[in-house]
């Protein structure tokens, strides 16, 4: 079993990338944290914790993080999910309440325990409670087993900027912090991501489904589905389970950090200096049947 901790921003496509880490019992998830993304991070982590109360795991903590990027005052989100997050689909009114501690010190205790380097790390929003943990302990996240990442665009063009992929672009500083921080990187970036499109089949078989989740996921997508109906989050988590669902190639992914322009955009140079697996193929069709076969086991 591998242990989890999940970094993430609740979002749609987030709450089925939850969806395929809980309903996997090769994946021991021991901690959700969240950070300000796809909406400020208050909203980011109480979805967390209404989407793993739905999927039946209440016993997984979730921790708020970040509320903006290392180098603005703001957060930089988006209403691709609606002002919820969730497209306006109501999960659980009285969800339980966030943990206490901050993502980044969650994090931090993990990579520092003792089996710290059993610990794989999915980022699936901005990097910055990455970020924030290794800027407080430098060397931490080459604790880790393997961190896997969603975000960039290396080959293709961007889906906020020309040039940028939204994660990367909405906290650059943090993610090259984490490119540089010497961790085992494996990256999913959009040249990969999308490719993990959802057929109208595949979304009539989850709504056809009576389970809560099922409906409930279905009712997401129903929105979430026109605008960008890919399973960008779920790569990474699929990775762990499927690897052979991937390829790519080794090289040094680069991110522009600063103001500007081109902020957020990836540059990937193969060979020479290697600091990430980046993956850029996909088995569409085996990820689908994947997630369709550990979505039938939610409640």
């Amino acid at each position: 079993m591998t242990a989890v901790l999940i970094d993430c921003d609740p979002g749609i496509d987030d709450a089925l990338a939850l969806a395929l880490a809980v309903a996997s019992p090769e994946l021991d998830v021991r901690a959700v944290t969240c950070v300000a993304g796809n909406r400020p991070v208050d909203i980011t982590a109480a979805n967390a914790r209404r989407l793993l109360d739905l999927f039946g795991r209440p016993d997984i903590p979730v921790h708020a993080g970040g509320a903006r990027p290392l180098l603005y005052p703001e957060p930089r989100t988006n209403l691709v999910h609606g002002e919820d997050g969730l497209g306006g689909v109501v999960v659980g009114r009285h969800a339980r309440p966030i943990a206490a501690d901050h993502a980044a010190d969650v994090l931090a205790h993990l990579l520092l325990s003792p089996r710290g380097a059993d610990l794989t790390v999915v980022a699936m929003g901005p990097l910055t409670n990455l970020a924030l943990a290794e800027i407080r302990h430098p060397g931490l996240l080459a604790r880790a087993r393997a961190i896997h990442v969603m975000g960039g665009a290396a080959h293709c063009p961007g889906n906020v900027t020309p040039t940028a992929e939204f994660n990367f672009w909405a906290d650059p500083a943090a993610a090259h912090v984490v490119m540089t921080a010497g961790a085992r990187l494996e990256v999913f970036p959009l040249d990969v991501t999308s490719q993990a499109a959802m057929t109208p089949a595949w979304l009539a078989a989850l709504a056809a489904q009576s389970t809560r989740s099922a409906q409930a996921l279905a009712a997401m997508l129903a929105v979430y589905g026109e605008q960008d109906p890919l399973l960008h989050d779920a790569c990474p988590v699929a990775a762990l389970l499927r690897p052979r669902l991937f390829s790519g190639g080794t090289g040094l992914l680069e991110v522009d950090w600063r103001p500007g322009s081109d902020e957020g955009r990836s540059h990937f140079h193969a060979g020479g200096e290697i600091n990430a697996v980046l993956h850029t193929g996909l088995d569409a069709d085996g990820l689908l049947s994947l997630m369709a076969e550990r979505l039938a086991r939610l409640p």
